[in-house]
């Protein structure tokens, strides 16, 4: 349905200013969304993307007085500058959401997620009615849900949870939907279920706005583009503002060796795995319910071999990741040897000053008032915080690392303040602050525009022909560096090849 001119609006913006923290986010937009329109939103990392539709969707307020500007919602005869008093008007999904519902403490199902967005709640705080549980069912099939409704949120995949919390917000059939980076970490077939089910829904008649850093992400029918650049908007056709994949991303598409990768030239012929599980199975839950996620696991990592792991969500990819760094036991029986030492003859802290990792997890941990420098920093003790002040010398490694990212401006900044970019920057920077010999990657490039990814890919590519081994978890091609030469396929926690 291609939206009218006429439609009427449910979202006016006039000249609306933000301000965290002292620093100006967004100056000046204007922009009015209306009933069945589909807008998609681009932008650099740090650009204000996030900001905005949060501003948009009644999240945060825009400065105060008439400086400020204005913000207006039609879902009545009267118009408010609030969405409050219009339960389930407009259903929001980002990845700070997500790791919101990741913190969470209490026990909820994929079932009972999906259904906290009738209230807009983190928590089931009332039962739903049979009308919205029929509803939430309906939208739980239609994105291929129905065997996770009475699984523990906690044990789901990164791109299970991703797509409980979409479910959750579509549930409701909103008048406006508000989308930031919601295909990331969704396999090639749960993304197609999910535009699938957005494209039905706003031909019904919602509006949805959509903020990517992926042309893949760009729905079937848009009507209208919204570029974002150092605070400003600049309203353009769909086509221009479809992000472009960069040369230096194409470049880097893996090309999986046939041939047995060649041992690093300072390496002996006989130097031992760099990793090797044998029988490795891994459980999650408590004494009450126990899960398995990984089923007897036999895998050799050789030096000079870079790993690409792949399969669908909740192949048990994050898992196979996590049990490697450490934060995940291997079951009795199994065994996980790293760089040709056990755990009693390698303990983990003394393991993981040789790993870089980065993942989607690793996100949700750090202080909203922790410098970025400080987390950076964090990387030469293993750590989330710091166990002790930083010394001068690995300040100034962090910010020479993030330099060489050109993220150098963000060493300052306050974590909570980053955008989900951004942060993923500050993690790789984290990940190669000191020099690890082993860099463990699970969706790494999540939130990276198109330039930022190409960066990041160059990275990975330098600390690799300095003698670093990778891993990495991923779903896209583009988001795996060149040096890939080998493959690991997990499908429901064994090995299919």
């Amino acid at each position: 349905m291609k939206a009218r001119a006429s439609a009427a609006p449910l979202v006016e913006l006039r000249d609306v200013r933000l301000t965290l923290a002292g620093r100006p986010v967004l100056r000046g937009i204007s922009w009015t969304v209306r009933r069945g329109e589909g807008w998609l939103v681009t932008g650099p990392n740090g650009a204000g993307k996030t900001s905005l539709l949060r501003v948009l969707a009644g999240r945060v307020w825009p400065d105060p007085g008439p400086r400020g500007g204005t913000r207006r919602y039609f879902f009545s005869r009267r118009a408010s500058s609030t969405p409050l008093g219009h339960p389930g008007a407009i259903a929001w999904f980002s990845p700070e959401m997500h790791q919101r519902f990741a913190r969470l403490d209490a026990p909820l199902t994929a079932g009972e997620a999906i259904c906290t967005g009738f209230a807009g709640t983190l928590l089931l705080t009332e039962r739903p009615t049979p009308a919205q549980r029929a509803s939430a069912r309906r939208v739980a099939r239609r994105l291929g849900l129905e065997t996770l409704w009475q699984r523990p949120f906690a044990e789901l995949s990164q791109g299970q949870q991703r797509l409980v919390l979409l479910a959750r917000a579509l549930a409701p059939q909103p008048r406006l939907l508000v989308l930031d980076e919601f295909s990331d970490g969704l396999d090639n077939a749960a993304r197609a279920r999910a535009t699938t089910a957005l494209a039905a829904m706003r031909r019904a008649g919602t509006a949805v706005v959509v903020a990517t850093h992926r042309a893949s992400d760009a729905l079937p029918g848009l009507t209208h583009g919204l570029v974002l650049r150092g605070g400003r908007a600049r309203v353009e056709s769909v086509r221009d503002v479809r992000p472009k994949v960069s040369a230096p991303a194409r470049a880097v598409a893996p090309r999986v060796a046939r041939k047995p990768a060649k041992v690093s030239h300072n390496l002996a012929p006989a130097a031992p795995p760099t990793l090797r599980l044998v029988r490795a199975s891994v459980a999650v839950g408590d004494h009450r319910r126990v899960r398995r996620i990984l089923h007897e696991i036999d895998w050799i990592v050789r030096p000079g071999e870079h790993w690409a792991v792949l399969g669908p969500n909740g192949s048990g990819k994050s898992t196979l990741l996590r049990a490697i760094y450490g934060e995940l036991p291997v079951a009795r029986g199994g065994l996980l040897e790293r760089f040709g030492c056990d755990g009693r003859a390698l303990p983990l802290p003394a393991a993981r000053r040789w790993l870089g990792y980065v993942s989607p997890a690793l996100q949700h941990h750090y202080a909203a008032d922790a410098t970025v420098a400080a987390v950076v920093a964090s990387g030469f003790q293993a750590s989330i915080g710091l166990a002790r002040p930083p010394r001068p010398v690995e300040l100034a490694t962090a910010g020479a690392t993030l330099r060489r990212l050109r993220a150098g401006s963000l060493a300052p900044r306050p974590w909570g303040e980053l955008s989900f970019g951004e942060a993923r920057l500050a993690l790789l920077a984290r990940a190669l602050v000191h020099r690890p010999r082993l860099l463990l990657l699970d969706e790494p490039a999540d939130g990276l525009a198109p330039a930022a990814r190409a960066r990041f890919l160059r990275a990975v590519e330098r600390a690799a022909r300095a003698g670093a081994q990778i891993i990495v978890a991923a779903h896209r091609p583009e988001d795996l560096p060149a040096c890939v030469n080998r493959t690991l396929r997990l499908a429901g926690g064994r090995v299919t090849g």
